[in-house]
Parts: C-alpha cells; structure tokens; sequence
C-alpha cells in the first residue's frame, strides 16, 4: 500500500503576488464584508502588511491610523511573547532544590539534586 498524499490547499492560498493581484480585481467586486484588509488576509492567506500593499496597488484606500494601530499591536503583542519566554526561562532555570553545593546534596543522598547541581558547575 503506498503513502497517501494530501489535497492541496486552496488555489488562492498558492497564489504569487501578481496572481493574487488579478484575482483580488474580481474578488474586491463581490466582496461585501466590513474589513476589507482582515477579509484579502483570510482569502489569500497571506499576512496584514502584504494585504495592504497589494490593497494599495489595487486602489483601495486604507486608513493610516488603522494600519499604524495594528504595527503597535503587533510590537505589543511581540514583546509580550518573549518576556514570557524569558519569565518561563528564567523559572526553570531556578533551583528546583533546596541545595547551594554538591556537599550538602550528598551528604542528604538526594542523588538527583547532586547531578543537577553538578551540571550547572
């Protein structure tokens, strides 16, 4: 029995930009949301600043306060992300024993705390 291979994703998600160009003439026409940046993002599958570069191109105008609260959006959203990473580094960087030097973990025979304590020298 020989591997299974999946379906493609849709056409307009494989697009290249001049593709996706052309078929946003058509779909611009039909589209009846209120978003019109959030709806060229989930059609095409591609990300806000490449939908409103191609918005542009195609004619559409977009409000700059809009464009520029989603740039402080994301830089929040960014820096909120890796000062979590570095609040869960730095958890499980802490001792998780109540040990300072292999001395005292050896002489209590908590083994694990010894090897921890020896890696960290």
């Amino acid at each position: 029995m020989g591997k299974k291979t999946k379906p493609l994703p849709p056409k307009v998600k494989r697009m290249e930009r001049a593709g996706r160009i052309a078929s946003a003439r058509i779909w611009l026409a039909s589209y009846s949301g209120k978003n019109v940046l959030r709806g060229y993002c989930a059609h095409f599958g591609v990300d806000w600043r490449c939908a409103a570069v191609e918005l542009k191109t195609l004619g559409v105008d977009l409000d700059p306060a809009y464009l520029a609260q989603r740039e402080r959006t994301e830089a929040e959203q960014s820096r909120k992300r890796i000062e979590q990473k570095q609040k869960q580094q730095a958890d499980s960087d802490q001792h998780w024993h109540p040990y300072t030097d292999p001395l005292s973990a050896y002489v209590a025979g908590d083994v694990e705390a010894l090897h921890d304590l020896e890696q960290r020298q």
